[in-house]
């Protein structure tokens, strides 16, 4: 496979796609199993898996996507039913290739063995012998068989666009009685038939061969025309001295390769996907002129390449870079008066700015990657547990930095099992609570400033501060003192488990404490909400971009901090008279609502200074705001974003560090956390 090793990223990164593609589709055949149209979706996608891994040699993944398509041709004829077998074997073939994949991207060259599914495949499929057409294998007494020595790629390129325009394309294998005396008429009187409904794209053997009568009893032809596959076998059956017909519908024009010689050279799956971003020749040899050339157009406006994360990564450093050097120019001008600069130093600031803001789109993704999985999983918990789910997911167009997406999946799937199997109870329990049988499981994704948030919620039994109390001290961990709400907490704690019986879903004390730590290291803030038999709401809060940021830069005390502009609602320049104590709080009223005020210098430990210019920066969290109290502002400035390193961990109120156009470093304030912990003390009083 040396050969093939500089193809294997491409084959990976569009076999993981149509993957999730199918296992998508066969979800939503599942609800709705009358659709033929979603079969159709899913022949694309078996298709170009069965090419795909035809291309690269893996024969075994080749075969058991070739019978999976035998089952969806079935399913799309209804002569079998989208039932909870066929269903379930789907899904098995799919987690099968998807573990062919993965011992292919780890170099496991160990053969997997798939018999019982292939005999599974060809049970469900022993259907088919009750139609005269659509015969995929050839029978045994047969010398006839579908497979074609060359096609060129100009063929290939006129069936995908005959199939866009609305035509049927198929291969026809055609025997003659041995004992005819003028074959070549028999052919004539064959093609002739068809080419009244259709065009005859290829002939094999060649149109000189057949004519010359030289060529045996055997010719097998592409064919496009809007009749169906039965229409065609009839017509081609309809001519005396025809002995045989076999014929196929052709999904996808890269199956004709795997009919070719079953591998194919990785030359071939270089051109396959060259073709998807080539114009396609005009010829006058297909009804579908037009419509090819207007695909062509189209794939030349979508062209893309795949560039790898690291080079990204590097890009986002030299931009940062240039964005601190850009500042301390402009801060060097100001000192000197270069008059001359202005100008130039304009210029480098709004090419650097536009820079920025380019690499930032081209590293977002949507959070929709990590959650197009989710369904199915939710679907298997389902039938593990004996429960009933309805998984509602929101905002999945959301989008965050690819460092942070990729980082995602974990942790929500620890969430996701966690509200499976401890959150919502059993129907039965449901149905005696007056709930809905069926668990409601709601995810939802939206930006808050220059943060993304999101909640999971669940409306299932909560989390009870008495079972998480007295599990707590079983394991020697104290609890005196502690409100409900810290109490539920604990369930973040290394180790902490209320499950008495480890199961292979949850139980082991990992999953929560590993969703806190991995959350942490992204920069973000996990929050638990729960109230008993009414549900529980996780609360994910996770910063935009790692990177760049606009920023209000303020005093405290003697010290400059800066606070993310996305977040800041407005700036009000107070007096310590508009700020009213009411129940041991401060509060400012805003448009009619009572804002809890954050004095930033208690809360960061500042001392107080006399010449205080009071201002309050109103950020808005959610749907609740919250006053912080500074003493002057400085400016508005554009900043990098620094990690404090593991060091400086223990500060909680910090987001990072960033470095002025003088060489100075502030910090930046993490406001969630802040504001979080003043509610804490408040609701505590």
């Amino acid at each position: 496979m040396d050969e093939n090793s500089k193809y294997l990223d491409l084959f990976f990164e569009e076999t993981d796609e149509h993957l999730q593609s199918l296992n998508e589709q066969v979800l939503e055949l599942e609800n709705n199993p009358a659709d033929s149209s979603i079969v159709d979706v899913m022949f694309r996608s078996a298709h170009t898996i069965k090419g795909m891994a035809a291309t690269m040699g893996y024969d075994t993944m080749a075969k058991l996507t070739h019978k999976m398509e035998n089952v969806f041709d079935l399913l799309k004829k209804k002569i079998i039913i989208a039932d909870a077998t066929s269903i379930a074997l789907v899904f098995d073939c799919l987690d099968t290739l998807s573990d062919l994949v993965e011992d292919l991207r780890a170099g496991n060259d160990a053969e997997r063995d798939i018999t019982n599914l292939i005999q599974h495949l060809d049970h469900v499929s022993s259907g088919e012998s009750t139609i005269e057409v659509s015969v995929i294998e050839p029978v045994t007494d047969s010398l006839l068989n579908l497979s074609l020595e060359k096609v060129e790629d100009s063929d290939l390129m006129i069936i995908e666009a005959a199939k866009e325009d609305g035509y049927n394309a198929y291969v026809l294998a055609i025997g003659i009685d041995e004992d005819s005396s003028m074959k070549n008429a028999r052919v004539y009187l064959v093609m002739s038939k068809l080419e009244q409904h259709g065009d005859v794209l290829y002939s094999e053997p060649g149109t000189e061969v057949l004519e010359n009568d030289d060529f045996g009893n055997i010719f097998k032809l592409i064919y496009v025309s809007k009749l169906d596959e039965e229409t065609v076998l009839n017509l081609a059956l309809d001519n005396s001295e025809i002995e045989e017909v076999l014929i196929q519908t052709i999904h996808q024009a890269d199956d004709l390769l795997i009919k070719e010689a079953g591998k194919v050279q990785p030359e071939q799956f270089e051109k396959l996907e060259e073709q998807k971003t080539a114009a396609i020749v005009e010829t006058s040899q297909t009804p579908t002129k037009a419509a090819s050339k207007a695909k062509a157009q189209n794939h030349a406006m979508n062209q893309s390449i795949r560039v790898d994360i690291g080079k990204l990564d590097s890009f986002m450093n030299l931009v940062s870079e240039l964005v601190i050097y850009r500042t301390r120019l402009e801060d060097l001008s100001d000192q000197l008066l270069v008059s001359e600069m202005k100008e130039p130093l304009e210029h480098v600031a709004r090419i650097s700015s536009e820079l920025q803001e380019l690499v930032l789109k081209i590293r977002m993704q949507p959070v929709s990657t990590v959650m197009t999985r989710f369904p199915r999983m939710i679907r298997d918990l389902g039938n593990e547990l004996g429960k009933e789910f309805n998984l509602v997911i929101e905002g999945e167009d959301t989008e965050l930095d690819r460092t942070v997406v990729s980082e995602l999946s974990e942790p929500l799937v620890h969430l996701l099992r966690n509200s499976a199997d401890h959150g919502v109870e059993m129907p039965e329990e449901r149905v005696r609570l007056g709930k809905d049988p069926k668990g409601l499981i709601k995810i939802t994704a939206y930006q808050e400033g220059n943060r993304v948030v999101l909640t999971l919620t669940d409306d299932g039994k909560g989390v009870d501060p008495a079972v998480i109390k007295e599990s707590a001290e079983r394991k020697g961990v104290s609890t005196e003192g502690m409100s409900d709400k810290e109490i539920q907490q604990l369930i973040f704690h290394p180790g902490f488990s209320t499950v008495k019986e480890v199961t292979n879903i949850s139980g082991r004390g990992v999953g929560m404490d590993a969703v806190k730590q991995k959350i942490t290291e992204l920069g973000g803030t996990v929050e638990l909400e729960s109230v008993v038999n009414k549900g529980t709401v996780f609360r994910i809060n996770l910063p935009l971009t790692l990177s760049i940021i606009q920023s209000l830069l303020v005093k405290v005390g003697q010290d400059a901090f800066a606070i993310p502009l996305g977040i800041i609602k407005t700036i009000v320049k107070v007096t310590e008279q508009d700020i009213i104590r009411v129940h041991n709080r401060e509060v400012y009223k805003y448009e009619g609502l009572a804002v809890p005020v954050v004095r930033l210098n208690k809360t960061l430990g500042m001392e107080a200074t006399e010449e205080s210019n009071l201002h309050l920066v109103l950020v808005k969290q959610g749907d609740s705001y919250n006053a912080l109290a500074v003493d002057d502002l400085i400016r508005q400035q554009e900043i990098v974003v620094k990690k404090l390193g593991q060091e400086l961990n223990m500060l909680k109120n910090y987001l990072g560090a960033t470095i002025l156009g003088d060489g100075s470093i502030i910090l930046i304030l993490d406001v969630s956390a802040i504001c979080n912990e003043r509610v804490g003390e408040y609701s505590e009083v």
